[in-house]
């Protein structure tokens, strides 16, 4: 059974459409139940959701597809992809037009199988290039701008040992592929990500006594080697605003411990943010899970582990939300929207569907208990400000009203009327004495630290004004 935990409207800015959003928790799969199917990686083409699951209980999963509403209730059978394979599905994309999923063969060939939009597989799984081996590391994005799957792959075996950038097509073809660097010592820790030109990035790390840590910009042939860091990377994510890069990853600090750190890279090739410190955990270490950029909302969704003692032991799994780094507008709060499941471990991409932030989380256990996992939607928080005079008169008063959706409910929230005065409270009234146009800036915080920044604009003028009449 779905187990609903609050029923929230959401109501955006003038320039989005008025929604509902619930938060949902979605069981898939549980302990000692089977067939044993976890919750593996999401992808939606902003109507439905499609799942790839992955059987836990032996140790070569089999892989399974299945679609869901945008309610979190299955749609379709599950489909089955492949028999075996070394780790279950790693990787799933929207191509525009269908489902692509990755995962790796039990003789560790990276593998793309086609899915259409009714979850159906389209045709037999198709390889990556190059040789592949148990070393080998790779990342996969979807490039819109050229209609193609960039698969960076680091070969550690045979003649074209070194780090490569394929092209893919939907089909399967090969469109550019190129040699990022050829090295001698793996692991490489690549990333990829990809720009509204086409243009795609790649971090990779070069081993040895001085690390460093590098970003390479693809285009067509040609490439560009960025130095980002020489500081110890661990766990790097990144992701695209089509605009810019920003890569995050996890790096000591100094007097123990861990840190989040980031740069960001435009599509030029131009340090815009160096080396810098994002953010420390509650407890000793941190660590991102993924990172995207939602263009619905305009903003960042970082999903993190934030742990007390080392990355694996009494670990919360949250989410961060920001325009920019810095921006007062940042919100935190944790993934699951019920916190029981906060220690589950969320490590495939989010994304966003029904005006919430969806997600695959689990935990695995032995094969013998199988795994423990859900699909769940959280509804961010969202405050919303009114006036109800938006064109009035000098010395009346303004009434504003605040309201408040998503996210834990327990909402405060703060005024600042564009005249330097401010006020808190969910209902407040202001005079302005100088007939102009003002902007009104409302922040909310929910009780669990997330906040949501709105404005609005009031125009205080004397035309108009009623006249006493004498007589």
């Amino acid at each position: 059974m779905r187990k609903r935990i609050a029923v929230l409207a959401v109501f955006f800015t003038a320039a989005m459409v008025r929604a509902q959003c619930v938060s949902t928790v979605q069981p898939i799969s549980q302990p000692f139940s089977f067939p044993n199917h976890a919750a593996g990686p999401i992808a939606t083409d902003g109507t439905i959701l499609g799942l790839a699951k992955n059987d836990t209980s032996t140790s070569s999963p089999a892989i399974f597809f299945a679609e869901f509403d945008a309610n979190l209730n299955q749609i379709t059978a599950e489909r089955s992809i492949t028999a075996s394979s070394i780790n279950g599905a790693t990787h799933l994309f929207w191509a525009d037009s269908e489902f692509g999923l990755f995962y790796q063969r039990t003789d560790a060939t990276a593998m793309l199988q086609r899915i259409d939009r009714a979850g159906n597989p389209n045709g037999s799984p198709i390889p990556m290039p190059h040789t592949w081996s148990f070393n080998d590391e790779f990342d996969v994005t979807w490039n819109h701008a050229l209609s193609a799957y960039a698969v960076v792959h680091s070969v550690t075996f045979g003649l074209d040992r070194g780090l490569w950038l394929s092209l893919i097509s939907r089909e399967g073809n090969v469109l550019t592929d190129v040699t990022i660097t050829s090295f001698e010592a793996y692991p490489a820790q690549p990333r990829v990500a990809a720009f509204a030109n086409g243009t795609v990035g790649v971090v990779w790390a070069r081993s040895g006594p001085s690390p460093a840590t590098f970003m390479t910009l693809v285009s067509g042939t040609a490439l560009n080697e960025i130095d980002v860091t020489e500081r110890q990377v661990i766990r790097p994510r990144m992701a695209s605003d089509g605009n810019s890069i920003l890569f995050i990853f996890t790096s000591p600090k100094t007097g123990g411990g861990t840190e989040l750190r980031y740069v960001i890279v435009n599509a030029a090739g131009t340090i815009k943010t160096a080396d810098s410190s994002l953010m420390s955990g509650s407890g000793s270490d941190i660590a991102a899970s993924s990172l995207i950029w939602n263009p619905t909302l305009a903003e960042w969704a970082l999903v993190y582990i934030d742990a007390t003692i080392g990355l694996n032991v009494f670990a919360d799994t949250r989410l961060r939300r920001f325009a920019s780094i810095g921006s007062s507008s940042q919100s935190d709060t944790l993934l699951s929207p019920d916190p029981l499941h906060s220690r589950l471990s969320a490590p495939f991409p989010i994304v966003f569907l029904a005006n919430g932030y969806v997600a695959s989380i689990q935990q695995i256990g032995p094969d013998a208990q199988g795994s423990e996992s859900y699909l769940v939607r959280l509804c961010p928080f969202v405050a919303t400000a009114k006036a109800d005079h938006p064109t009035w008169r000098p010395f009346a008063p303004v009434t504003f009203t605040a309201t408040g959706s998503g996210g834990t409910p327990g909402y405060s929230f703060q005024w600042q009327f564009g005249d330097n005065e401010s006020a808190t409270g969910t209902v407040v009234q202001h005079s302005y004495n100088v007939p102009g146009t003002y902007t009104v800036t409302l922040t909310g915080t929910d009780a669990a630290g997330a906040k949501s920044v709105t404005k609005i604009t009031v125009t205080i003028t004397t035309i108009g004004r009623q006249r006493t009449v004498h007589h």
